[in-house]
Order: structure tokens, then sequence, then C-alpha cells
């Protein structure tokens, strides 16, 4: 499956990433599309909850795939017969930490709208991620 998305390099040190993109509360400051996240029983692996975008729009998500201090996945679906997972990593690289985000489109009609709708998804990636890492280095 094609994985749509990008990557950063921060100074600041992956534990205060994770701090950071770990705490759900504060991806209304940082990230351009969130408005607030509604989310039941913390950041760990199956819970679930609401994105509440500033468009004015609700997402189902679920939270998979936690490996605290590196990575996690959101899933959600969107659109009928597909599956939007993003993947989410943090990975020390020399003196400097890459943040990166990516989008796999899945289900049904995944492999058909996929390669439309990955990059469409991704294209505010690099964004929300420089300022996931201005918030960290700020921290």
């Amino acid at each position: 499956m094609a994985e749509y998305g990008t990557s950063v390099a921060s100074t600041a040190s992956p534990d205060k990433v994770w701090k950071i993109w770990s705490d759900m509360s504060t991806w209304g400051d940082w990230n351009p599309n969130v408005s607030t996240m509604d989310w039941q029983g913390g950041f760990a692996s199956g819970t679930t909850g609401v994105m509440n975008t500033r468009a004015g729009q609700h997402h189902k998500m679920r939270l998979v795939d936690v490996v605290s201090g590196r990575s996690f996945a959101l899933e959600t679906s969107v659109v009928p017969l597909t599956m939007f997972r993003f993947n989410c990593r943090i990975e020390p690289v020399g003196g400097e930490t890459k943040i990166g985000q990516y989008v796999e489109v899945k289900g049904p009609l995944g492999p058909i709208l996929g390669g439309m709708l990955g990059p469409q998804v991704s294209k505010e990636f690099g964004t929300l991620l420089s300022n996931l890492a201005k918030k960290a280095e700020s921290a």
C-alpha cells in the first residue's frame, strides 16, 4: 500500500515532540485543520474519539499501533469503502529529530482512490509538522 506524506527535521528532542503530539488537547494549537479533539480513554491503542475540524467537519477516529515515544496511527473512514490510516513517526537522526506523517488509503476502493486522495490529503502535512516542531522547540 502506497504512503503519501512528508517529514521535517527538528532540533527538539524526540521526548519533547512526543509529549506534545501525544497530548491531543494541544492539536488545535499547531494543526491548522483541527479545532478540537474529543477523545475517550487517553493516548493508547484502541481508544476512539472525534476530530473536529475548523471547516466544521467531525471525523470519528481510532488510535492504533501506539509505540510510546516513537509512533502511532489514526484510522478513520471518511469516504465509503475506504479507510484512511495516518501513520505518525518520530525518529532520532544524528542530533535532530525527524517528525513524519503519512497517509495510506485502504479498503475496497483504496487502490482506486488512493492515488488521487493520498496526495490531496497529505498536502498540508508539511505545515502541520513544521508547526509541531516549532512548538516542541519552544517547550
